[in-house]
């Protein structure tokens, strides 16, 4: 009994400790900290419950791991999204790149094939937009590679 009681004491300690840590984040940055730590306490959850025989030990391996796939599909699209762009001498993307993206990158980034209408390049942003846009759990740097991405092919095709 001790023990359990111990170990609630060091998770709800824990707890407390990660959203001070997350109220001293910028407001931008703690929905992601949040979701974080959702997902984390969903996984923790089921682990737990399979290994007290509640829930099935598939069940706990899938939640398990929901966490890493989440970080392994977000990794992936910074890949594919971030190809075309080059690091300054701080780490970071140069703005300079995202306004030299050529029309081989754009349309590699929205998952089109040359000579697309202005309406499937369109709905291809918006497509992309609704996954990856900042206010559903993307990232700044994702969006503006997708709308730099629409502008680069609509210039290009009325131009």
């Amino acid at each position: 009994m001790i023990i359990r009681l111990l170990f609630a004491a060091i998770v709800l300690y824990g707890l407390y400790r990660f959203v001070k840590l997350v109220q001293s984040k910028p407001a931008k940055e703690r929905r992601a900290y949040y979701i974080t730590l959702l997902i984390g306490l969903g996984a923790a959850a089921l682990i737990l419950l399979s290994l007290t025989g509640r829930v099935p030990w598939v069940a706990g391996v899938i939640g398990g791991a929901l966490p890493f796939v989440r970080q392994l599909a977000l990794k992936y699209a910074y890949q594919r999204l971030g190809s075309g762009t080059q690091k300054n001498s701080n780490g970071g993307a140069s703005p300079e790149s995202a306004k030299t993206m050529n029309q081989a990158q754009a349309l590699s980034t929205l998952g089109l094939q040359a000579g697309a209408s202005k309406e499937e390049i369109i709905s291809a942003h918006r497509k992309l937009m609704q996954k990856f846009h900042p206010d559903r759990g993307g990232n700044d740097f994702l969006a503006s590679q997708i709308n730099d991405a629409k502008d680069t092919l609509l210039n290009d095709s009325t131009g």
